[in-house]
């Protein structure tokens, strides 16, 4: 019997924040009223699917609707939203390389990928993913694409400053897993990174 994607932190479960898109489309669905489709459940899912060989979007969708049925949960009738966030879940694991793509629609679980699965079986969320550099620069580039004056370009570097201040990363002020949090961890990272080189750079 496969195993369902069931998110069960120690901590309480981050909610999502709905971007604007989904007000425009008039749908009122919210994934982190589901167990099994808020977003660290569905990192979840995607690594227990890509554990198994090569995949694609459609095998992930699949298991969902699969693991839901288990749970005699009822998918929503709207499937864009699950698709948008698989879709995005996808996109940060490539960043990070927990995926590697194999071909234009598949890809596959890298050795870094299993051994996030093995350390967080029971789910994980993108500040986990903060401790790779090639995440970090992913986060990095996103942020300096926007224009100055967006809010996230500010937590970014209210994160550097907070790094300067002697705060602590866990002291990330943003709802976990929002683009804010990232924000500012990659801020916070940032800072850390080129402290460190500075000292290396000093002791030599």
């Amino acid at each position: 019997m496969a195993e369902l994607c069931v998110y069960s932190p120690v901590t309480p479960r981050p909610k999502l924040s709905r971007p604007d898109s989904r007000k425009a489309r008039g749908t009122s669905m919210e994934l982190s009223e589901y167990t099994l489709l808020n977003r660290p459940a569905l990192m979840l899912c995607v690594l227990r699917t890509a554990a198994h060989g090569e995949v694609g979007l459609a095998t992930c969708l699949e298991r969902l609707k699969q693991d839901l049925a288990r749970a005699q949960e009822r998918p929503p009738e709207n499937l864009q939203d699950i698709t948008d966030e698989l879709e995005r879940v996808i996109r940060h694991f490539l960043a990070a390389r927990v995926l590697v793509r194999r071909g234009q629609d598949r890809f596959a679980l890298t050795e870094r990928g299993r051994q996030i699965l093995a350390a967080y079986p029971m789910g994980i969320d993108d500040t986990i993913l903060m401790q790779f550099p090639e995440f970090r620069a992913y986060i990095r580039r996103f942020a300096h694409n926007r224009t100055l004056d967006d809010p996230r370009t500010e937590r970014y570097q209210d994160g550097r400053a907070a790094y300067r201040a002697g705060r602590r990363l866990a002291d990330n002020p943003y709802q976990p897993d929002s683009i804010d949090h990232l924000a500012w961890a990659n801020g916070w990272s940032e800072a850390r990174d080129e402290e460190l080189a500075h000292r290396r750079r000093s002791s030599r």
